[in-house]
C-alpha cells in the first residue's frame, strides 16, 4: 500500500467514525524505543455501536470516542517508559453520563522490558500503573502486568500477551485480579505493509477462570509505514456480552 492510499484509508476512518472505547488497544510487541529516542503516539477509537447503560458508574460505551496521547523512551537497551494521557467523548445522555461531554480518563504509567533472541524469538512484560477517573473504570487505581511473547519472521508475527489487572482503592467486591490474554498476527506483504487479525479475550477472575464465556472481541488490522509515521487502523466486533458491540480503531506514531 502507497502512502497515499494509507492516508486515505486513515480519512475514511476518522469519516466514518465521526471524530476518533477503552483508550489503549493494542497487542504490545517486541518493539522499543533507543535511549534518547522520543516515541509520540496517538491512539484513537471510536464505539458506533455499545452498551447504552452501564451498572458500575462509568459512562456507557454507545457512541463513545477515546482520544490517548502517549509517550516512551529508552532508558537502557532493553528498557523502555512511558506515559498515557486518555481522554473520553460521551455519546449519549444516561445516568453517568451528557452527550458531548469531555473527560480525563486516567493518567497512566508504564515501565517495558524487551528481550530478542536472533531465532526472531522476543520476550518480556509491560508493567503499568493506573490513576483512573471514575467515568472510565469503577476503581480508582489499578496495576496490569502484561507478558510479551511472540516470533518474528520474514513474511509473518504472532506475539501474545497474557496480562493480570488489578483494581483497588474501591471498597467490597472480589479484589482478584482479571486475567486476560490477547493475541497478535500478521502477515507481511511488504516493508511498508502488513495486515491481519487481533483477538481480545477476557478469562475472568484469577483462580475462579471461565475460557471462552467472558467478554472478547476481534479486529481485523493494517500496519503501513509512512513517511509521517506508522500508521495501525483496525475494524473490530464484540461477542458476547462485550460492551462494544462495533469499534473503529486508529493509532499513529513517530519517533523524534
Amino acid at each position: 500500500m502507497s502512502f497515499r492510499q494509507g492516508w486515505a484509508l486513515f480519512i475514511g476512518l476518522g469519516v466514518a467514525g465521526g471524530c476518533l472505547a477503552d483508550p489503549e488497544i493494542m497487542v504490545h510487541e517486541g518493539d522499543l524505543a533507543e535511549r534518547g529516542e522520543l516515541v509520540a503516539t496517538l491512539h484513537g477509537n471510536y464505539t458506533p455501536k455499545g452498551d447504552r447503560r452501564r451498572d458500575d458508574g462509568t459512562w456507557p460505551t454507545h457512541r463513545l470516542t477515546s482520544l490517548m496521547a502517549e509517550f516512551a523512551t529508552g532508558l537502557a537497551p532493553g528498557w523502555e517508559a512511558g506515559i498515557h494521557l486518555p481522554f473520553m467523548r460521551a455519546g449519549i445522555d444516561s445516568d453517568t453520563s451528557q452527550r458531548g461531554d469531555w473527560g480525563a480518563s486516567a493518567v497512566m504509567f508504564r515501565l517495558k522490558y524487551i528481550r530478542r533472541q536472533d531465532s526472531g524469538v522476543f520476550y518480556g512484560f509491560n508493567a503499568e500503573y493506573d490513576i483512573n477517573a471514575k467515568r472510565y473504570v469503577a476503581d480508582p487505581r489499578s496495576i496490569e502486568f502484561r507478558g510479551i511473547v511472540g516470533f518474528d519472521a520474514e513474511h509473518f508475527r504472532v506475539t501474545a500477551n497474557p496480562h493480570l489487572i488489578w483494581g483497588f482503592g474501591r471498597s467490597g467486591g472480589d479484589r482478584a485480579p482479571e486475567f486476560n490474554i490477547d493475541w497478535k498476527a500478521l502477515h507481511k506483504v511488504g516493508a511498508d505493509f502488513a495486515w491481519g487479525a487481533e483477538l481480545y479475550t477476557d478469562w475472568g477472575k484469577a483462580g475462579h477462570l471461565h475460557p471462552g464465556q467472558g467478554d472478547r472481541t476481534l479486529y481485523l488490522v493494517s500496519e503501513t509505514e509512512t513517511a509521517l509515521g506508522s500508521l495501525h487502523l483496525g475494524i473490530g466486533r464484540g461477542y458476547k456480552g462485550t460492551p462494544e458491540r462495533t469499534i473503529v480503531k486508529l493509532v499513529w506514531s513517530n519517533s523524534f
